[in-house]
């Protein structure tokens, strides 16, 4: 993946001089963003481009490239590979759409088009994407214009759609996040997000990881990359219903996955699940703070009503207000009104006109080490106190930078000054107190602690013995039978009630007086899955008598029930007290291999 994110040199296919050319937009891009690298755009009129000569195919560039990016008809994009291999180049970009997400004749060509990257060793991003950027190299290769550049930084974002990952880079811009590196997946036909994940887990400059997948090609991989992090992972999958189907499967070719089992990797592999756009930008700025290091917060507010919002945040995502110690205080008292200001938590300010009671507050709720974190609700109440009021929260930023404690600021109703923080200070803001605490419950989630923390995936077993129960019935069809599922439990170290299988009336009524009655009966047979339903299952048979007097009915079940002429058994075994009930079900799933789940 280096290659593709650190190009020395990059063709352009697909380019002329026509105005209305998205090829020359791919051209502009690298230049407005200032790629040092060498350009060469390629299309088959010739002509120029900004300055650069169009050369007419991949086969007459002066040189080879690191990288070609196409944005030519989905119909030669097998000959330009064949150019491309014929000049040793294997990193190629396709954002040409066409294929697999449109009709039975893009699946073949996509499938011609799979075959020659298999036969020539070439990595794909693509097709039917909007390309990659890194800012910090100047790459950019979107065939659209990027009207709002954000500023470099640690944000990473990994889109299966151009579309969203458009609008996610202008998002960015206009928060004043800094973003790192980009790319658009597409149809995934060589490259997935796992091994864009395991490049950027590794890429120094990225610190934030946001996935937008519409499907997950190897989710067991994913959980694993999921564990290893170091970094937070925010995993935005959509496409989680019958309405976004078949929109997904036209535009990126994208498979549906069943959102429990995602719902349940995310947690086990320590991935920050979020449901909307607005959730990530919300976590990507609180992850723009230090790591929050537990649950308890202090918050300064300038309204009372905002502050009795706070309270019911904090309770909605597992936040709790300490009260504030004898010596905060002491100091709300000597810098307030009497009478007017309750020295509690949260701080209502909304009396106090003297800001730098603002900073001695920060300076102690970052000294204190009873709170994890602080929110400042930020509400000028003239235009003659911004000046000191922007002088203030600029002293309280650096606080808590000195003390290394996330500090979250809300600007309430003034875009002015949400855009001079964001601009002017260049750090993140909320527009409500309530996102803010949003905001900070999912860089908590989101924490690599959380990630260490997580439910671990179960470590690999000792099979040697379930292979051997299992090795004689592989090849056996049916489901399988009662006693064989006991012993694989019982090789595996779980603890099984002593049993027996009886073939006649005398054996139930032995074996019953062998075990502590009550014990129960259960129909073996290959036809009886569903023993219950059967009338298969007797339970709590107090004597041998009874036990011998359940096997004769099962006998009346058995010729009533089962297909002529098939030999079936009984298991019998004592009845437990105690304990959980406990159902289980598994399956494989053909994103995530084997699941399980059940109900207690």
């Amino acid at each position: 993946m280096k290659q593709f994110f650190y190009p020395r040199s990059v063709a352009v296919v697909g380019v002329s001089e026509l105005p209305t050319n998205l090829g020359r937009v791919i051209v502009n891009n690298l230049l407005d963003f200032g790629f040092q690298g060498q350009i060469f755009p390629v299309g088959p009129r010739g002509g120029q481009v900004r300055g650069l000569e169009i050369v007419p195919s991949v086969l007459e560039l002066p040189q080879p490239v690191d990288l070609v990016t196409v944005l030519a008809p989905a119909l030669i994009v097998p000959k330009i590979l064949d150019h491309c291999a014929q000049r040793g180049i294997n990193r190629v970009v396709v954002e040409s759409g066409g294929f697999s997400e449109c009709s039975e004749a893009g699946r073949v060509l996509e499938e011609e088009v799979r075959q020659r990257l298999h036969d020539y060793g070439i990595r794909l991003v693509g097709p039917n994407g909007l390309g990659l950027i890194n800012l910090e190299v100047g790459l950019c290769l979107p065939f659209a214009q990027i009207p709002l550049r954000p500023p470099v930084g640690g944000v990473s974002v990994v889109a299966q759609s151009g579309g969203v990952g458009a609008n996610l880079i202008s998002w960015l811009a206009q928060e004043g996040l800094g973003m790192n590196k980009f790319i658009s997946l597409g149809n995934k036909l060589n490259i997935n997000e796992d091994d864009v994940l395991a490049f950027l887990l590794e890429d120094d400059g990225t610190h934030i990881i946001y996935l937008y997948l519409e499907d997950i090609v190897d989710g067991r991989r994913l959980m694993d990359l999921g564990q290893s992090a170091t970094k937070p992972i925010l995993l935005h999958k959509a496409n989680i219903g019958i309405a976004s189907a078949a929109i997904a499967r036209s535009h990126t070719s994208a498979l549906t996955v069943d959102d429990k089992v995602v719902d349940a990797a995310c947690v086990q592999a320590g991935l920050c699940r979020v449901h909307t756009q607005a959730d990530f930008l919300l976590a990507a700025k609180a992850l723009e703070q230090p790591p929050l290091k537990g649950n308890r917060l202090a918050v300064m507010s300038r309204s009372g009503g905002q502050a009795v919002l706070v309270a019911d945040a904090c309770q909605r995502w597992g936040f709790e207000l300490p009260p504030l110690s004898d010596r905060i205080q002491n100091l709300i008292r000597s810098r307030s009104r009497a009478g007017i200001i309750e020295p509690i938590n949260p701080v209502d300010l909304g009396d106090v006109y003297d800001f730098s009671l603002y900073r001695d507050l920060m300076h102690e709720f970052c000294r204190d080490p009873v709170y994890d974190a602080v929110l400042l609700n930020y509400e000028p109440l003239s235009d003659e106190e911004k000046g000191v009021a922007r002088d203030t929260v600029q002293e309280q930023i650096r606080l808590a930078e000195r003390y290394n404690k996330p500090l979250v600021i809300a600007v309430i109703g003034e875009l002015e000054e949400q855009h001079y923080f964001r601009k002017e200070i260049g750090v993140p803001v909320f527009d409500f107190p309530e996102e803010a605490i949003q905001a900070l419950a999912l860089a908590r989630q989101a924490s690599p602690s959380t990630v260490a923390n997580s439910p671990a995936i179960a470590p690999a077993l000792e099979l040697t013995a379930v292979s051997r129960v299992l090795e004689p019935h592989l090849y056996t069809p049916g489901s399988l039978s009662l006693p064989i599922a006991l012993e694989v439990f019982q090789s595996l170290g779980l603890v099984v009630p002593e049993w027996q299988l009886v073939d006649s009336v005398a054996a139930a009524e032995s074996a019953a007086a062998q075990f502590n009655c009550p014990v129960c009966l259960k129909m073996v047979a290959p036809s009886a899955v569903h023993k219950s339903d059967l009338g298969g299952v007797l339970l709590n048979l107090e004597t041998p008598k009874a036990a011998a007097q359940g096997f004769a009915q099962l006998q009346q079940v058995a010729a009533q029930r089962l297909p002529a002429g098939e030999d079936w058994q009984a298991l019998i075994m004592p009845m437990v007290e105690g304990g959980i009930e406990v159902l289980l079900g598994a399956r494989r799933d053909h994103t995530f291999g084997p699941i399980s789940g059940g109900a207690v």
